[in-house]
């Protein structure tokens, strides 16, 4: 009753009595206070009179099935259904893609890694591969330059990889390479100064030092022995310089370098007692006429005698009969002016050239004869000339001219050669005007044609003795062997241009493609899926499908006991349970006697002789080895049921 007296009636029960209707068909009815209300199960919206319900169209807006993709969604009363093309599973209520990389792991056999995408997968290579997914080879990642190695690092090449490797200089993973200072650590052992560079570094010496051949010592450097290090006169080397010095007669210049000539005879005259006459780096003595100059050279004396100085004569002095003293000369030369010194006559000079027919060379006291460029000395008369021609003139020719010869006719080469054009090639010689004697092997003009005994086949070409060029899709001595390209493969024979006969039933253009044929069966329900290849179901594995897989059961098996498949124990006689952790029979104790050799030391005596001369006996010992047996007992448990009646 409420408050005022009056009870609520619920519409919806007195609806179902009734067989009236509160709410329309499908709607869900409940009461409330004075009223009731109308819902709609999931799959359906509430009418526009509020008691009605009307199905929803999930189609119209949802996306689970994935329909732009291809899938289809099919709008049913309350719900919807997904029709899924390949690659998807209809999970109510969408479309979810199959992952066939896991659900088939061997999908993408050999080097290949599955991929899953929506709808469908793909074989891709491995990291550090390139190919198609089917087939992949190493990818030379140092080659192609997809590599992260640092511009100062060696890059390798491996299988399926690479590594990196600083260059000697440089420190750091390879990746990242950073140059060593080497002059930081004892200077880098250079004697005078160091000089760090990339990767390295560089000795230098001071001035006046050159770097020896090991790299890091200095040795002194000779200026002395480059244009006397720029002295005038005398060069001293010392130790990173060199000193410059002058002979006597001369005294060092202001710059060090250059040489200044003394004159002697400003102080004292020189030490002469008549005339001093400077010279470069001394002075001489001279006398008055008929004076001569003494054996100290510096006084003056009268001469009436050959004896004393051949009396001032240069060559030949000679006493006449008025005492007076007369001088001659040597032949090729003529008295001077003053009668006592000669001078050398130049026989060249004259018009009959000193009888020289090419060029005549005078020198003191006589002259020679020699020839021009392209000429030489005959040898039965050394003051005429004859041309000389290089190669020599052959062939009974005769050199005219220098390097010029007169040949006989067929012989118009360099000195009276055979000509042949083409020239004679590959060893061949010219015998005689365009005619070649060939090395064996090759014919022809010229010896420009090789010779094959056996012919070039399936267009082959002669390109030496024996030997020929064959075209890309032959190979072989005679081009006769064909090439498959690429090559067959697993025994595959190539029987003619890119054809090849395969072996044990492969099959492809390259007898790639692998047999499904096990000569051993595949056992517990395993699949032959290649050449001796099985495919096993996920309870067994090897190479027959014939090993059980067993993992560790848990809890463990206890008392021995064997781990079967599916976490089952196999217990051995005398125990039972779920792991056999019960004993049924009684664990005895087993000892087994068993003897250990060991060897020991033992102390024995024994008579020898001793003394003086060994004529005496005495008792020595020593310590010898003998083997001994210890006992011993080995101990163990084991399950020992009683025998049963009958055994």
């Amino acid at each position: 009753m409420g408050a005022g007296g009056c009870q609520d009636i619920d519409e919806c029960a007195l609806a179902e009595v009734t067989g009236l209707q509160a709410c329309g068909s499908g709607a869900d009815c409940r009461n409330t206070l004075g009223s009731f209300s109308c819902s709609c199960p999931v799959g359906y919206v509430m009418a526009l009179d509020g008691h009605s319900c009307v199905d929803v169209d999930e189609c119209s807006f949802e996306e689970q099935c994935r329909r732009e993709l291809g899938n289809v969604c099919v709008n049913t009363p309350g719900s919807f259904v997904c029709q899924c093309q390949p690659g998807f599973r209809a999970e109510v209520p969408a479309c979810i893609d199959v992952d066939e990389c896991k659900e088939t792991p061997e999908v993408c056999a050999g080097q290949g890694v599955c991929e899953n995408t929506l709808g469908s997968y793909k074989c891709v290579c491995q990291r550090g591969y390139r190919g198609n997914g089917t087939y992949c080879e190493d990818e030379n990642e140092c080659a192609s330059g997809r590599h992260g190695c640092d511009t100062n690092a060696r890059c390798g090449n491996i299988i399926g990889s690479y590594f990196c490797q600083c260059y000697q200089g440089f420190n750091g993973d390879g990746y990242s390479c950073f140059d060593v200072d080497e002059c930081a650590l004892s200077n880098g052992h250079c004697e005078h100064n160091c000089t760090n560079e990339p990767g390295g570094y560089s000795c230098h010496c001071g001035t006046g030092y050159q770097l020896a051949q090991d790299g890091y010592n200095c040795t002194d450097v000779d200026e002395c022995v480059v244009q006397n290090g720029t002295c005038e006169q005398v060069c001293t080397n010392t130790q990173g310089s060199f000193l410059c010095s002058c002979r006597p007669g001369y005294q060092l210049h202001i710059d060090r370098h250059s040489c200044v000539d003394i004159d002697e005879c400003k102080l004292q005259n020189g030490g002469c007692s008549h005339t001093c006459t400077n010279t470069p780096g001394g002075h001489t003595c001279s006398c008055p006429a008929p004076l001569l100059l003494h054996t100290d050279n510096t006084t003056c004396v009268n001469v009436t005698s050959c004896d004393f100085r051949k009396g001032g004569c240069d060559h030949v002095c000679t006493v006449r009969a008025e005492g007076l003293l007369y001088c001659s000369c040597s032949a090729g030369w003529e008295l001077g002016k003053d009668l006592r010194s000669c001078l050398d006559v130049n026989e060249c000079g004259d018009f009959t050239n000193g009888g020289c027919e090419q060029l005549c060379q005078n020198h003191p006291g006589g002259f020679n004869c020699s020839c021009m460029e392209g000429y030489e000395a005959r040898t039965d008369d050394p003051t005429k000339c004859q041309p000389v021609c290089d190669p020599p003139c052959q062939n009974y020719g005769a050199c005219v001219a220098p390097h010029s010869c007169d040949c006989p006719a067929g012989y118009p080469g360099p000195g009276c050669s055979a000509m042949c054009s083409p020239p004679c090639a590959h060893g061949g010689t010219c015998m005689r005007w365009n005619m070649c004697l060939c090395p064996p092997g090759w014919t022809g003009t010229g010896c420009h044609t090789a010779v094959c005994e056996l012919p070039c086949a399936n267009g082959g070409r002669c390109v030496g003795p024996e030997t020929c060029q064959c075209p890309s899709d032959y190979t072989g001595p005679q081009c006769l062997s064909p090439l498959c390209t690429p090559a067959c493969q697993n025994g595959g024979r190539c029987v003619d241009v890119n054809k090849c006969t395969c072996v044990r039933g492969w099959q492809g253009a390259r007898c790639q493609i692998e047999p499904v044929q096990c000569q051993k069966p595949c056992k517990n329900g395993g699949m032959c899926v290649g050449l001796n290849r099985c495919r096993c179901a996920s309870d067994f594995t090897g190479s027959l499908c014939e090993t059980a897989v067993t993992t560790p059961c848990v809890p463990p098996c206890q008392h021995g006991a064997t781990c079967s498949p599916h976490n089952k124990c196999t217990c051995p006689e005398g125990t039972a349970g779920i792991r056999c952790e019960r004993l049924t029979c009684p664990v005895v104790t087993t000892v087994v006697s068993m003897a250990r050799a060991v060897r020991k030391g033992v102390r024995e005596s024994y008579v020898d002789r001793c003394g003086p001369l060994g004529v005496q006996l005495c008792t020595k010992y020593r310590i010898n080895q003998a083997r001994v047996y210890l006992q011993a007992y080995r101990v163990g448990y084991r399950v020992q049921c009683p025998e049963k009646n009958g055994r």
